[in-house]
């Protein structure tokens, strides 16, 4: 959970990943993991399945799919 925890550290606040603060995982090793499931689609299909729960949390209609 940390590992998702500094990916979204950098993807929330923009910045570069070796900003990732010290409590969190090192920034190498959060990039190993965004890195390997950006490129096998993992990454893909976890935000898309937040974004549905998200959407249906604040009871919006869910968004059209691809």
């Amino acid at each position: 959970m940390e590992i998702v925890n500094a990916i979204l550290y950098v993807l929330k606040n923009g910045c570069v990943w070796r900003d990732v603060p010290g409590d969190l995982p090192p920034w190498s090793t959060a990039y190993w993991y965004f890195d390997k499931w950006e490129a096998d689609g993992t990454w893909a299909r976890v935000s898309a399945c937040l974004t549905v729960s998200s959407r249906e949390h604040a009871q919006k209609k869910p968004a059209p799919q691809p």
